[in-house]
């Protein structure tokens, strides 16, 4: 229930109401085939997704109150029929070749008809490819203080986990299975952290579980007593080196991190977007981060090496988030923040950091 937005009185209005309802939306580039190698995708479709999830507040149970699944132009702009959608309260079904009719199914149901794999092969090649592509989509809140640091069995994983729970034997699978992916990750922590010269991860033959072990200025540590801002870096490098398709977001990647290792971090991430074909979204706090990586996204312009960075202040208005895209950060002349006359003299400060420490003090950058 407390996915659903709040009525004005709070939960308990909700669980008064018959219904509750959002809808996600989400325009997809999704790959179609490999270039000759095998690794980056020779051409890409576009399309939107449309899902609308009800809830009966008072049983908690919740059903499919619409679905929409189409192509797109490049400029994400509709064209032929809708593979998925809601006519006349019915779902209806279309093929993208052979005969039939499309077929007319129930709405509020149980599960989203995209999920449904009966509806693949030939005859539904976007429904496999939009399937794919939001099913490799990952989210994490790393938890470094508890669910990093417990042992656990090897098991095969193919991701580190919502919170960095399956660290383990995801760093495990890649030293047993990608060697060079692990060494690769190796390597990335030591450009975060100097003081670092060696990663491992032990299987105890007695216990049958994992341990992360780290060697800092000659010593090992395990991962039950290594810094929390070490294992957090250890695993946006676990992540960024093995960053190939899809979306990853990552929440506040600067937690408990040295200051002085955040500008690393965001060259770490970009590195991560230019190698693969991984789209990543970062929230943050720290103004710190920010010029890191507003530095870097104007070096991109400047270089023209067709880099996207993008950087959006998200902020509260009543009941509704404004997500607001700050061109240049915000502070290009005649830009969004320009309304201050004092704000010319923040611009005279020569460190990114110290303008936008000022600004966000100021309240004029909602950080």
């Amino acid at each position: 229930q407390e996915a659903f937005t709040f009525p004005p009185g709070g939960l308990p209005e909700l669980l008064r109401q018959a219904q509750a309802r959002f809808t996600l939306e989400a325009d997809l580039e999704i790959p179609r085939g490999t270039s000759g190698n095998g690794a980056q995708p020779a051409r890409t479709d576009r399309a939107r997704y449309q899902v609308g999830i009800e809830i009966d507040p008072d049983a908690g149970v919740l059903s499919l109150a619409e679905e929409y699944l189409t192509l797109t132009t490049q400029a994400f702009e509709a064209k032929g029929n809708a593979r998925i959608e809601v006519v006349d309260g019915k779902v209806r079904v279309r093929r993208s070749s052979g005969s039939g009719r499309p077929s007319d199914e129930e709405l509020h149901v149980n599960h989203t008809y995209l999920s449904d794999t009966r509806l693949s092969g030939a005859q539904y090649p976007l429904f496999d490819a939009a399937r794919s592509e939001l099913s490799s989509w990952r989210t994490h809140y790393l938890d470094p203080q508890a669910a990093m640091r417990a042992s656990v069995p090897a098991r095969e994983v193919d991701d580190i986990g919502v919170s960095g729970e399956h660290l383990a034997p995801f760093l495990y699978g890649l030293k047993m299975r990608r060697p060079h992916e692990f060494a690769a990750v190796r390597r990335a922590l030591r450009t975060v952290i100097p003081a670092v010269s060696g990663l491992d991860v032990d299987l105890d033959m007695k216990r049958g579980e994992l341990d992360i072990q780290i060697e800092q200025d000659g010593t090992i540590f395990s991962s039950r007593i290594i810094s929390e801002g070490t294992l957090r870096v250890l695993a946006l490098c676990a992540i960024a080196v093995t960053a190939r398709q899809g979306l990853i977001a990552f929440e506040e990647p600067e937690n408990g991190v040295h200051p002085q290792r955040i500008e690393r971090i965001a060259e770490l991430l970009l590195s991560a977007s230019r190698a693969g074909g991984a789209q990543i979204v970062l929230t943050t706090h720290s103004p710190v981060f920010v010029a890191a990586m507003l530095t870097r996204a104007r070096e991109a312009r400047e270089a023209r090496d067709g880099e996207e960075v993008g950087i959006f202040s998200v902020s509260r208005d009543g009941r509704d988030t404004t997500v607001t895209p700050l061109a240049d950060g915000g502070l290009a002349k005649g830009g969004p923040l320009w309304d201050e006359q004092a704000i010319d003299e923040l611009l005279a400060e020569p460190d990114e950091t110290d303008r936008i420490l000022a600004l966000a003090r100021r309240g004029w950058l909602d950080i």
